[in-house]
């Protein structure tokens, strides 16, 4: 059964579902990167822009992003996991 929630917006897409008792977990996924520079880019991006976030106690979330994060503004960024956060709720 599952019991989880998934959305995209933009070049984002969050995996959420009910986890452990405590603090939310959130895990990074990055794909269709070339190199590994690229891809820890895109994840300093994320975990910056996540940082700001109020995200619900007992969740875990699953963040899935491509290669477009990295062309796109970080206002646009936030929009997208702002959106995508909001929805999944």
């Amino acid at each position: 059964m599952e019991t989880g929630s998934r959305r995209r917006v933009g070049a984002i897409m969050v995996v959420s579902a009910p986890g452990r008792v405590g603090p939310p977990r959130v895990g990074l996924v990055v794909r269709g990167s070339g190199s590994a520079v690229t891809r820890n880019r895109i994840k300093r991006r994320l975990r910056h822009a996540i940082a700001g976030r109020q995200l619900q106690p007992g969740t875990d979330y699953v963040i899935v992003a491509n290669q477009s994060v990295t062309e796109a503004s970080f206002a646009q960024l936030e929009t997208w996991l702002d959106d995508v956060l909001h929805e999944s709720r």
